[in-house]
C-alpha cells in the first residue's frame, strides 16, 4: 500500500514540473511566430525558396509529406528549389487556414499550421487534386529572431 501511495505522490509531482508552465510572452513574439507561415505562404507563391531557407535554422529536421527526411537547411532549400523548378510544385498555390501557437518555453514554441495545395503534379502530365495537410513545427529563438528547428508535414486530404 505505501508503495502505491508513493507511485501515485511521483507522478503527481511528476506531472507538475513536467508539464508546461502558464507563462506570459511579448506581443513581439507572438506577432513574429504569427508571421512565419504567413511568409511561407508567400514565398512558396512566389517560388522563392530562398528567402523560405530564411526561416529555417541550419541544422532543420524537415520531414515532408511524402516521409522523406530532409537533414539541414541547404537539404531542405535544394530539394524545395528543384521541385518548385520542375513541374511538381511550379503552378502550385499554397493557401495557409490556421495557425496554433504553443509555447514550450520562452524561447521555443510549437507550432500547428493547417494548409492547402492545389496546382500540383503527381507527374509531368498528372496533376493532382487540391489538398490539404498539417504542419507541425518546432520554432526556436535564437538572438532575437524566430527560426523553424523541425517539421513534420502530412497530407490530411
Amino acid at each position: 500500500m505505501a508503495k502505491t501511495i508513493l507511485f501515485f505522490a511521483f507522478l503527481g509531482v511528476s506531472s507538475i514540473t513536467l508539464g508546461q508552465k502558464s507563462t506570459s510572452y511579448d506581443s513581439r513574439d507572438l506577432a513574429s511566430l504569427k508571421s512565419l507561415p504567413v511568409r511561407w505562404e508567400r514565398y512558396w507563391n512566389t517560388h522563392d525558396m530562398d528567402s523560405m531557407g530564411t526561416l529555417l535554422k541550419d541544422n532543420v529536421d524537415f520531414i515532408n509529406v511524402a516521409g522523406v527526411w530532409l537533414k539541414g537547411k541547404k537539404q531542405a532549400v535544394s530539394d524545395h528549389q528543384q521541385k518548385h523548378l520542375s513541374f511538381r510544385f511550379r503552378s502550385s498555390t499554397w493557401k495557409t487556414d490556421s495557425a496554433d501557437i504553443q509555447y514550450i518555453r520562452a524561447d521555443v514554441a510549437l507550432m500547428h499550421i493547417k494548409w492547402e495545395i492545389s496546382g500540383d503534379y503527381e507527374t509531368e502530365n498528372q496533376p493532382r487534386p487540391p489538398r490539404s495537410g498539417i504542419f507541425t513545427w518546432v520554432v526556436e529563438k535564437e538572438k532575437g529572431k524566430w527560426l523553424v528547428r523541425a517539421v513534420q508535414n502530412t497530407n490530411v486530404k
